[in-house]
């Protein structure tokens, strides 16, 4: 494709993205086509109508980013030590780049065509290679094709949807795919997510003709190696770190599509003050350099502002939380122990991986309007069910609420708080349940990225205060060890009898995960050394505050019937007053012997099946619904100076 020229697209956020001729048939492929059909942010559109942008939108827009990361940190490489001339940079990349993939062919490596004649070359001679003479295009185009295609594992509604896969993929992707899976996981230095692996699966089975102008192998190693080491972790980060061109670029589409000011960021000064630093003989790093450090703090704090407002809107959180648990629930009674026939023949085949580089296939359930079109099919199954005063009638009483919710949104989730004033507000309200409840974790510990030790002691007292001991005590009771599964069995022994709402209803929890600040990330080159964030800022600070200043989890009450109205006050107090005193029960049964009884200690309201100790291993599915009936007897809380 000599002398082709570079396709363009309009961007509401970049103005124009370029697509080189070398990447097109890749932008083409079905792989990333798919992602025309997978929102950018899942369910954020019940808050925010006009957050519609798709993963597509987000994949170019983080191809276009990373091809100018790599412009700005290629030409801002720095020397190994003071004195040496900046060339030498150049060349040891190069030479590094070069000799390790000359190596991988030497010893069987599978490469493609375009990167064998890319390397091809006497041994020991890389400057003599084609690739020596064109490497900063052809590494441009490497990235830009790792940013294209970083998201192309994203399940149906994105991370959403991501627990629900890993629960069940024996299930849905067979036991080898399942054992290939298991296998990553264990071989991962650091967080695994589902996508990432099975972003690489989709990428081993994308077809040859969408790689037949770019190096598949090159490309494969930067996708893969999340290191932080070497020439292919060293050119990963560009694309996923404490600064990336992933964050930057939807930090700026979803402000735009949400209409907020926080991706009101310095595009041009974060690019252009990308480094390349040689930090070994076979080591390199890129970071940001001292002149990007204004900028790289508003990116920081808009990121923190965004998740805590947007991404992290209560109603946002209840829409996810509600697909979540319905796909979960209509998935178990077509196919678990005891499936429902009619409910089995509209179970669509929900293996993404194996149809999405093929275009899709008759059946297969690849985006999210596969997932609303199966929602929507199972209704009619499901109405007819819940005539039935059975278990089985229940749960599809319960399923059908969430579908209702979630795909008209004509019930409206109630929630306990609905942002950190509130959550304040119902410590207030019920301060006697909360002081027994605290006692049962232990404040957590300053953050290790804080660099002074009045920094530490700033956040500790936060920490020490009651919202973050709050947060402390529901971690421990409701997920000692961090999984979905504990918050889904909390939901079914949770009472359904809330004097505030006339009818049953079913609970929705939520645990907000996030993390404002990465102490091996937010560093900044000052020559040839990194600095930490925290010592060159107060910012750190205050996003270590902000991350300890928020609720840990959203918790909602979805009616089996209800109108979409606004939740009044007094629903929200009640609601968050049950909750809280249903909490500090379960801890104090987690924490007890069995009671001779069965009776949960302290409780007058009922018998209960026989419970076992099991000190810090989470609740008790078993639980019958009805805990506490007996709450009448609550405390009214306090109006005076009291926000919610």
């Amino acid at each position: 494709m000599a002398g082709a020229l570079a396709r363009l697209i309009r961007d509401p956020v970049h103005g124009y993205v370029e697509v080189p001729p070398e990447l097109d048939p890749l932008v083409r492929s079905a792989a990333v086509q798919r992602l025309r059909m997978i929102r950018q942010n899942a369910l954020a559109v019940v808050q925010f109508p006009s957050m519609t942008g798709s993963r597509f939108e987000h994949a170019l827009g983080t191809m276009h980013l990373a091809v100018g990361a790599w412009q700005g940190c290629w030409h801002n490489r720095m020397p190994a030590a003071e004195g040496v001339d900046t060339s030498s940079t150049w060349d040891g990349f190069k030479t590094s780049v070069i000799g390790d993939l000359q190596r991988a062919a030497a010893s069987g490596a599978e490469l493609d065509p375009v990167t064998r004649r890319l390397i091809d070359a006497p041994p020991g001679r890389p400057e003599q290679t084609a690739l020596w003479e064109s490497f900063e295009r052809v590494i441009g185009l490497a990235l830009g094709a790792v940013g294209l295609l970083h998201d192309v594992g994203h399940p149906p509604f994105s991370h959403v949807l991501e627990p629900f896969y890993v629960r069940n993929a024996e299930q849905i992707l067979g036991d080898g795919r399942c054992a290939d899976f298991s296998r990553y996981a264990a071989g991962a230095a650091g967080r695994v997510q589902f996508h990432e692996w099975a972003g690489l699966a989709i990428f081993d089975a994308m077809p040859r003709s969408a790689f037949r102008l770019v190096p598949r192998y090159l490309i494969r190693r930067i996708l893969a190696d999340r290191s932080g080491h070497g020439w292919a972790g060293c050119l990963h980060s560009v694309l996923d770190g404490q600064f990336d061109v992933d964050r930057l670029d939807f930090l700026c589409r979803d402000s735009a599509g949400a209409g907020t000011e926080f991706g009101q960021l310095d595009v041009t000064n974060l690019l252009r003050n990308l480094e390349l630093h040689q930090t070994g003989p076979h080591d390199w790093r890129i970071g940001l350099g001292a002149q990007a450090l204004s900028s790289f703090e508003t990116m920081l704090l808009q990121r923190a502002q965004h998740y805590r407002w947007v991404v992290q809107h209560h109603m946002v959180v209840a829409a996810d939380a509600a697909v979540q648990r319905a796909v979960t629930a209509l998935f178990g009674m077509s196919c678990g122990a005891e499936p429902v026939p009619e409910l089995r023949d509209l179970l669509p085949d929900l293996d993404y991986l194996t149809s999405a580089s093929a275009g899709g296939s008759d059946g297969a359930c690849v985006d999210d309007p596969g997932v609303v079109s199966w929602l929507r099919a199972a209704r009619p199954v499901l109405a007819s069910m819940a005539t039935e005063e059975s278990p089985a009638g229940e749960q599809a009483r319960v399923t059908l609420a969430l579908i209702r919710m979630l795909d008209s949104m004509s019930i409206t989730p109630i929630p306990a708080w609905r942002d950190y004033h509130e959550y304040v507000a119902r410590i207030e309200q019920n301060r006697d349940v909360v002081a027994e409840l605290v006692p049962f974790a232990e404040p957590a510990d300053a953050p290790d990225f804080l660099a002074s030790t009045a920094s530490r002691q700033a956040v500790a007292a936060l920490q020490a205060d009651l919202p973050a001991r709050l947060n402390a005590a529901l971690d421990a009771v409701l997920q000692p060890n961090r999984t979905d599964a504990a918050l889904e069995d909390a939901e079914r022994w949770l009472t359904d009898a809330v004097p505030a709402f006339a009818g049953p209803g079913r609970w929705l929890l939520a645990r907000t995960k996030f993390r404002a600040l990465d102490e091996e990330h937010a560093r900044i080159w000052r020559g040839d050394q990194t600095v930490q964030l925290g010592e060159l800022s107060p910012l750190a600070v205050a996003l270590a505050a902000m991350e300890v200043m928020r609720p840990s989890y959203f918790v909602f009450f979805v009616p089996h019937d209800g109108e979409p109205t606004e939740s009044s006050r007094d629903q929200r107090r009640e609601l968050g007053a049950v909750f809280l005193r249903q909490m500090l029960q379960a801890a104090q049964l987690s924490a007890s012997p069995p009671h001779p009884e069965g009776k949960l200690p302290g409780d007058g309201a009922g018998a209960y099946p026989q419970a076992r100790e099991r000190r810090g291993a989470g609740l008790w599915p078993e639980l019958e619904d009805d805990v506490d009936r007996g709450l009448g007897d609550l405390p009214e809380p306090a109006e005076a100076g009291v926000i919610g």
